[in-house]
């Protein structure tokens, strides 16, 4: 699999006071060490970015630049909206971060199966979360060391000025970067000096939501290996999991491997009127929507990119304001209701998972 730069397989001590990876240098917490306990109570903060595989970069990264209105954060010049030459480039968009929240890689996995049926895989490249110190990452690292977890550290985005990140997988399989959020991060930028918006665009990256065919083991390893709190349940077939605020920053849906959606919120509910215009000048279909979710009771709709993965635009999404107050998760029997309050489900959502 593809990275951003090659990766060192690390030893970590017991206390969380220093990543020491393969080539002797040794990544410390300035001194600093973590008891036991506070190792154990370390939770991811936010969610960061999602990585992407995708067949053709050039025409996606030109969907969420045109329609979405992200700016290309890498070392082309986007200062004219002329097309860029992507063709095989790994691409990073953003939606005002100094970095990105959102990676394009192009495809050149080896095909697999035998042509009549071809392997479904996932089409996620990777997800990136963060947490807000030092300590805390090598806290978390020696936590999931002490789990038998396999981890490797690498230069965050290749810039060694920037940190290490740590890099492990998933139950699934999935690749997880873990970083510390940078100083200098910038705030979203559609809003211009005098506060009025310069462009329609979404506010940040909210959530992701992933297909799993193991759906409680990955729910076990997100909430005691990573820290987050589940939300709501739909009972075997969903689960809405918090690690801040947000109702949810990652849902588990029973299902076949892969990307259900990605989540981007937006400024206020009767904005979603205006995203549905301003994606039929696009020729861009609603697929779903707008409605209004029972499981974290935000509004959204749904539509896809060039790739086919589905993005939920969403609005007034559920606020849990002290994350040191355990609040139980709300259980759901039903499935319209727990999706969307205002009744309709797409077919293809109803076939797509069975309970």
């Amino acid at each position: 699999m593809i990275l951003y730069v090659p990766l060192r397989m690390l030893h970590v001590n017991s206390n969380g006071s220093q990543l020491r990876h393969g080539r002797g240098v040794t990544y410390s917490k300035r001194g600093q060490t973590m008891s036991e306990q506070q190792i154990q109570k370390v939770k991811v903060k936010r969610l960061a970015h999602v990585g992407l595989w995708s067949n053709d970069v050039a025409a996606q990264a030109r969907f969420y630049r045109q329609v979405l209105g992200f700016d290309l954060r890498n070392t082309f010049d986007n200062s004219t909206d002329q097309d860029i030459d992507l063709e095989n480039a790994n691409v990073f968009l953003s939606l005002g971060e100094e970095h990105h929240c959102l990676g394009l890689f192009s495809d050149i996995r080896p095909s697999t199966g035998n042509g009549r049926n071809p392997f479904r895989r996932t089409r996620l490249h990777h997800l990136a979360f963060e947490l807000d110190t030092d300590a805390e990452l090598a806290a978390l690292a020696a936590r999931l060391s002490q789990s038998g977890v396999e981890l490797a550290l690498a230069e965050r985005d290749g810039d060694p000025d920037l940190g290490d990140t740590l890099w492990f997988s998933d139950p699934d399989g999935n690749r997880i970067e873990i970083s510390v959020t940078p100083e200098d991060s910038l705030a979203s930028s559609s809003v211009s000096v005098g506060g009025r918006r310069t462009r329609l665009r979404p506010q940040a990256l909210q959530h992701i939501a992933l297909q799993t065919p193991q759906l409680e083991q990955m729910v076990d390893f997100y909430t005691e290996a990573l820290g987050f709190d589940i939300s709501d349940w739909l009972l075997r077939e969903s689960a809405w999991l918090r690690c801040n605020n947000d109702h949810h920053t990652v849902t588990l849906i029973q299902g076949k491997m892969d990307v259900d959606h990605v989540g981007y919120s937006i400024f206020n509910g009767p904005e979603l009127l205006t995203w549905a215009d301003h994606l039929s000048r696009y020729q861009t279909s609603v697929l779903w929507g707008p409605g209004r979710h029972g499981a974290g009771h935000d509004l959204f709709l749904r539509i896809a990119d060039t790739e086919g993965i589905h993005i939920e635009l969403s609005a007034e999404l559920q606020q849990y304001y002290d994350r040191d107050v355990t609040t139980p998760p709300r259980l759901w029997h039903t499935r319209p209701m727990a999706l969307n309050l205002w009744g309709s489900i797409p077919s293809w959502m109803r076939e797509e998972v069975r309970v």
